[in-house]
């Protein structure tokens, strides 16, 4: 992957969880809710799930439950 590629979905990410709403169903983001609205809104032909958004990104995503 390059460099260009892991900014961009590490934006995308970003700007996912910005835009999280609480609902009685998901009172706080999770990394599978943050992986599957990844998955609805992009292509994901690098298959990043929660071990890579670990590893790559910044630590509030991270660290995500």
């Amino acid at each position: 992957m390059t460099p260009e590629r892991k900014a961009q979905i590490i934006a995308r990410l970003e700007a996912i969880l910005e835009g999280f709403q609480p609902t009685e169903e998901e009172p706080e983001p999770t990394m599978f809710w943050l992986i599957s609205q990844y998955n609805e809104q992009y292509d994901n032909p690098e298959l990043i799930g929660g071990d890579w958004v670990a590893e790559n990104c910044p630590e509030h995503l991270a660290r995500l439950p």
